[in-house]
């Protein structure tokens, strides 16, 4: 049985998270998705709160279960023995991120291995800070994110400035 893991703060989930879970999901027998604190971004959503928007985003792929990490990504992988890292990328700095990121977990443990998927064409460029910007501009965001979450997006944003 192969078990992966799919790191990310997902603050807030967005299609391309989605994407890249989808495509995971069809990788391994069960992957974790997992929540993690990115020690470089201030979070805009709770883990409750991120839960509960990964549950209603992701409803419908059978071999995911949500989690939560607040330490080593490895250190979790081996928790629940997974051999594989599932992570995404944009562009080039989030390539040559994920790919350090790689050597690191590779150094750390190194049966397991790390798979980093190019986001599909159509999610390029989304991120969660851009996501952000756009509802304080009071910009659609329908096409960024899943439509059983946007209201719950768009309410939390506004309210955290």
């Amino acid at each position: 049985m192969i078990i992966a893991i799919c790191p990310g703060s997902f603050d807030p989930i967005q299609n391309g998270h989605i994407d890249i879970i989808k495509r995971a999901s069809m990788l391994a027998d069960k992957v974790y998705v997992v929540i993690g604190i990115n020690p470089d971004k201030e979070a805009t959503f709770s883990i409750k709160e991120k839960i509960k928007m990964l549950k209603k985003a992701l409803k419908g792929i059978n071999n995911i279960e949500i989690a939560y990490n607040d330490g080593l990504t490895v250190d979790f992988a081996k928790k629940v023995n997974a051999s594989l890292i599932i992570k995404g990328y944009r562009n080039l700095e989030d390539l040559k991120y994920e790919e350090d990121m790689a050597v690191l977990n590779k150094r750390l443990n190194p049966q397991i291995d790390t798979i980093i998927l190019k986001s599909s064409l159509e999610y390029d460029n989304i991120s969660s800070s851009s996501i952000k910007e756009l509802v304080l501009n009071g910009e659609d965001i329908s096409s960024f994110i899943p439509k059983q979450i946007q209201s719950m997006v768009i309410k939390k944003i506004k309210k955290s400035v």
